[in-house]
C-alpha cells in the first residue's frame, strides 16, 4: 500500500498545485490585447477610434468581487477609450455561486468606466432577462436589445442573447434595421455564433462567451464548446468578407480557474486603410 499511497499523495498535491496556478491567473490583472481594424468605409477626415471592451465579468465569490471589478475598471479607464463596449455575462456561471450581492453590486464600479462616446451594452446568457435592463437603466450604461445608436464616426448596433424569444438568425438584421449609411456598422453580441449571420452591411461584430475555452491544458487540449465556438474560441476572425472579434474575458465560469487563456482587456482601433499598420494583434 506504500506506493499506492504515495501515488495519491502525489496526484492530489499535483491537482492542489494546479488548481492553485488555476486561482492565480484567473485573478491576476488582465493583460492587454490589441486588435487594428482598417475599414474601407471609414468617414473621410474622422481620426481613428479607440474602443475597449470588457467581455465576462461574471460578478462572482471568489474571483470576481466588486473590489477586483473596480481595479479592472481603472485598468480599462487608463487605456484612454473613446469607446467603451460590456459583451455580456455580468453575472455568475459558477457551477456553485456564492451569493455575495446582487446585479446593482456588480453593475456599480462598472458605472465609473468613462468614455468619450459612452458606455455600451449586450445581455449575456447569465445575465436576467428581466432585471438587467431595469438595473442598467439606472445607470450611465446603455443598454442595446436588437437595436443601433448613431455614435460619432460610427454606427453602434448590439443583439440580445442568443438564448430570448426570438430567432438570433434574424436578430443582427432586426438590430441594424435602419441605421444610417454612410457610416461603419459595427456590431456587438455576446456570442460569437452570431457571425454566421450578419447582414453584408456589417464591418465587425465585436463578442465574447467562450472564454478562450479559460482552461487549455498542455496534450489535452481545453473543454469543447461545439464546433462553430471550438472554431472561433479567441482573436481575430476574417471571413466573408466581414470580421469579428472574440474576446477571452474577465472572470470565469463552472470553476473560479484559469490556465493557458488569462482574462483580458481588449482594445480595438478602427481607423482607415490609409493610415497606420496592417491589421494584426498585440499583447
Amino acid at each position: 500500500m506504500t506506493w499506492l499511497y504515495r501515488v495519491l499523495v502525489a496526484a492530489l498535491a499535483g491537482i492542489v498545485a494546479l488548481c492553485a496556478w488555476g486561482y492565480g491567473e484567473a485573478t491576476r490583472a488582465p493583460v492587454v490585447v490589441r486588435y487594428d481594424v482598417p475599414l474601407a468605409d471609414w468617414p473621410a477626415g474622422a481620426p481613428p477610434l479607440r474602443i475597449v471592451q470588457l467581455s465576462d465579468v461574471h460578478f462572482s465569490f471568489p474571483d470576481m468581487p466588486e473590489a477586483r471589478i473596480a481595479r479592472i475598471v481603472a485598468q480599462a479607464n487608463a487605456l484612454k477609450p473613446d469607446l467603451i463596449v460590456i459583451s455580456g455575462d455580468l453575472m455568475g456561471g459558477k457551477i456553485k455561486d456564492i451569493d455575495i450581492g446582487n446585479l446593482d453590486v456588480a453593475v456599480r464600479p462598472l458605472t465609473r468606466l468613462r468614455a468619450r462616446y459612452g458606455v455600451f451594452a449586450v445581455r449575456g446568457n447569465h445575465d436576467e432577462p428581466y432585471w438587467t435592463p431595469i438595473v442598467l437603466g439606472r445607470t450611465p450604461i446603455r443598454l442595446l436589445q436588437d437595436r443601433w445608436v448613431d455614435i460619432g464616426p460610427i454606427v453602434l448596433a448590439g443583439v440580445d442573447d442568443i438564448t430570448g424569444p426570438r430567432n438570433p438568425a434574424t436578430a443582427p438584421r432586426r438590430a441594424t434595421a435602419g441605421a444610417p449609411p454612410g457610416k461603419p456598422l459595427i456590431l456587438l453580441s455576446h456570442e460569437p455564433e452570431f457571425f454566421q449571420w450578419l447582414p453584408p452591411r456589417v464591418d465587425l461584430l465585436i463578442a465574447g462567451h467562450t472564454h478562450g475555452a479559460q482552461i487549455v491544458l498542455p496534450l489535452i487540449g481545453w473543454r469543447r464548446m461545439g464546433d462553430y465556438l471550438d472554431a472561433h474560441r479567441r482573436g481575430l476572425f476574417a471571413e466573408h468578407g466581414q470580421r469579428m472579434i472574440v474576446s477571452s474575458g474577465l472572470g470565469t465560469s463552472i470553476v473560479p480557474l484559469r490556465i493557458g487563456v488569462p482574462p483580458e482587456l481588449v482594445v480595438i482601433t478602427l481607423r482607415p486603410y490609409s493610415v497606420g499598420r496592417n491589421s494584426g494583434t498585440d499583447r
